[in-house]
């Protein structure tokens, strides 16, 4: 049986191309056909039983729209507090841990106004947050 991913690694390649040749400031070609993209979306994080919430350094999601990008809609990571949960309730943390976003770049199309011409860039998106030990004058 074929893999699913081969349509999903061919449209990376040719985002990826496109990205390489939009850097030369050349048209795209084929330009005036409009891309199609399937809305079906596979979750894969079910299985983790919302890591967001039992992580030790939780988030919660906040989307952000924007009407002439593909994807119009992107989910980010928002850390619920500065610092991080301590494993056992009701006791203190050993360690001075801060919350912080861990960051991924995410292939994105933006619609130029007027045609049905897209460019593609890469956004830093925060897809969760983690502990890390707090920075001091020593590190």
């Amino acid at each position: 049986m074929k893999p699913r991913h081969s349509a999903c690694n061919l449209l990376v390649f040719c985002s990826v191309l496109w990205v390489v040749s939009s850097s030369v400031n050349a048209s795209p070609p084929g330009c005036d056909s409009t891309l199609a993209f399937s809305s079906d979306v596979a979750s894969s994080s079910e299985g983790n039983g919302n890591i967001h919430s039992r992580s030790l350094s939780p988030w919660s999601w906040r989307s952000s729209t924007v009407k002439n990008r593909i994807p119009a809609t992107l989910w980010e990571a928002e850390c619920s507090n500065s610092f991080c949960s301590s494993p056992n309730p009701g006791q203190p943390n050993k360690y001075n841990m801060n919350s912080v976003p861990i960051y991924q770049n995410v292939l994105v199309l933006n619609q130029q106004r007027g045609v049905h011409c897209y460019t593609a860039s890469y956004l830093s998106v925060a897809v969760g947050c983690t502990c890390v030990v707090a920075k001091t004058n020593q590190n």
